[in-house]
């Protein structure tokens, strides 16, 4: 399929009209839906947007910004913005948005754990799930596994940009790279005031409503365990590394810290259904290197 041209905006583009953006050319828009910090609120234009492309036959995406409150809480963050979407269909997906220094000061291995959080609960809702990042960050920070799992929408403009595209360009992503590539941050569109981003699909999939396949790992856990033997009231991040564990084990535990008696329950019922190495675990309720051992390879 031929390339297809698309913007992603946000508030800063104040109220926009559609039916011209879609005359122009423009056949989807990665949004903005809410903001990293401040509560997770939403984007001041995001439902007028959201409702004004679905009427103009524009795919939606949105982008998530990841910082410093999503690297502390990845999960609250992402079920904010399900909040927010309240199961309302993406054509385009969600992608999450790797460019602060904050998140880049942590290391590929953290990003890649953090891009796995947010995958699966993405992935159990529906949605899509792509990376946005720029070529630096392509070639530098984002980790090797990661490229080979995900789609990536790539940032790169040249210097003197003024919102042209050139289909040549040098600074063009390659295939192999990308799906998508932002080529410039001062494009001019009708029905929108001041500058936006500009934005081409490589292959033309615009339509991509449904969840990545799942893959045959469980997701990395965002939190640190830093004992080897965890117990009843313990509260610690140990304990929120193994309420996350027993949670991919569908025991729905709330990731409060706080080894209370459901977190203690969930384990006695893990210890009574799972083994260490072919020999039955003991049904103890303490979470000791044998289970540790039966909650990472089961």
């Amino acid at each position: 399929m031929s390339e297809i041209m698309g913007i992603d905006v946000s508030h800063y583009q104040g109220k926009i009209d559609w039916a011209k953006v879609k005359a122009q050319g423009k056949r989807f828009a990665i949004m903005k839906c809410q903001y990293e910090a401040q509560s997770h609120r939403a984007d001041e234009t995001f439902e007028y947007n959201y409702s004004e492309c679905g009427k103009n036959g524009i795919a939606r995406g949105v982008y998530l910004f990841v910082a410093s409150s999503s690297i502390a809480d990845p999960i609250g963050d992402a079920k904010a913005l399900l909040g927010h979407l309240k199961g309302r269909t993406l054509e385009y997906g969600i992608w999450l948005d790797f460019e602060a220094n904050v998140l880049r000061s942590q290391g590929k291995e953290k990003i890649r754990e953090l891009a796995n959080v947010y995958d699966n609960i993405f992935q159990k809702a529906g949605y899509y799930v792509g990376i946005y990042c720029n070529q630096d960050w392509y070639n530098n920070v984002i980790h090797p596994e990661l490229k080979k799992r995900f789609d990536f929408w790539i940032a790169r403009y040249p210097r003197n940009d003024i919102g042209e595209y050139n289909p040549n360009s040098k600074l063009r992503p390659t295939y192999k790279e990308a799906v998508a590539w932002q080529y410039s941050s001062k494009g001019r569109v009708n029905g929108i005031t001041g500058v936006v981003d500009l934005d081409v699909d490589f292959d033309g999939q615009i339509i991509l409503d449904h969840p990545r396949p799942k893959t045959e790992t469980k997701p990395a856990n965002p939190y640190k365990r830093t004992v080897n033997l965890i117990k009843k009231g313990m509260k610690n991040e140990s304990v929120k590394w193994l309420q996350f564990a027993l949670n991919q084990y569908k025991y729905g535990l709330v990731l409060d810290g706080d080894f209370g008696q459901k977190t203690y329950n969930a384990v006695i019922d893990f210890q009574s259904k799972h083994s260490y190495q072919g020999k039955k675990l003991i049904v103890d309720g303490l979470v000791g290197l044998k289970t540790i051992w039966a909650l990472e390879n089961n």
